[in-house]
């Protein structure tokens, strides 16, 4: 799942979304609500497919080596997996519970997030100003908060603060992806099982950044659903 023709697809989508496309072309149009269907099963797939992988690891490396044990632990490729007469209750979709695993979730972050990297940097190619060239980073951060904010979520970054040394943060009181969520047991459960959905995002903001040449490193955290503040971080070559 995370390879480049997961991040085109998804780069693709958000060009399509978007309400004002290059040279005036707007002439593809999709339902805003077809990303965040689509973010949803990409945390969903992500997590499952990385939790079965560990699991089969785990079992592989506990089994005898015995083609059997291995079939059954789902981990021979290539082996069909014994029928027991129960069947698996199938994939939801939606918003789902974050596994107790940060083992697991922290795969599942790299992964989002280098999605979201790539994404970033055929966002920038496609959308930066074509008649102003921007080099200084709080340019390219104002560039994040407006432009590519308004490709992804049809609005503007709510607030931006600078330390002037490197860091910046971004807060968004409405994250869109979050509007749905926040309903749902609010508090510390839903702030969990909000977080793999501000991860892709993170790489996005990253991989915008680097497409200008600048070095960063990008966290997240909501305190409270539907707001979602990302810190940038400035990161020396030296």
């Amino acid at each position: 799942m995370n390879n480049p023709q997961t991040a085109t697809a998804t780069a693709n989508l958000l060009a399509a979304l978007s309400l004002d496309g290059k040279d005036g072309a707007n002439d593809r149009q999709v339902n805003g609500s077809a990303l965040e269907l689509l973010m949803s099963e990409l945390v969903n797939t992500l997590t499952r497919t990385t939790q079965e992988t560990k699991r089969g690891s785990e079992m592989l490396a506990q089994s005898s080596g015995t083609k059997e044990e291995l079939a059954d632990a789902g981990a021979l490729a290539g082996t069909p997996k014994r029928s027991t007469g129960a069947r698996s209750s199938p994939m939801v979709s939606g918003w789902q519970e974050v596994p107790d695993d940060s083992e697991l979730m922290e795969q599942v972050y790299v992964k989002l997030e280098l999605i979201g990297f790539r994404i970033g940097r055929r966002l920038a190619e496609r959308f930066a100003p074509p008649n102003r060239r921007l080099s200084d980073t709080l340019d390219i951060v104002k560039f994040v908060c407006k432009d590519i904010w308004m490709v992804m979520f049809n609005r503007q970054i709510d607030n931006l603060k600078t330390n002037h040394r490197g860091i910046y943060v971004l807060q968004d009181n409405k994250f869109k992806w979050f509007l749905h969520m926040s309903g749902n047991n609010g508090g510390a459960a839903a702030a969990r099982r909000a977080q793999p959905y501000i991860w892709l995002p993170c790489g996005i903001i990253r991989g915008v950044l680097d497409s200008f040449g600048v070095n960063t490193v990008v966290i997240a955290e909501t305190l409270g659903l539907p707001q979602c503040t990302f810190q940038i971080k400035v990161v020396s070559d030296a």
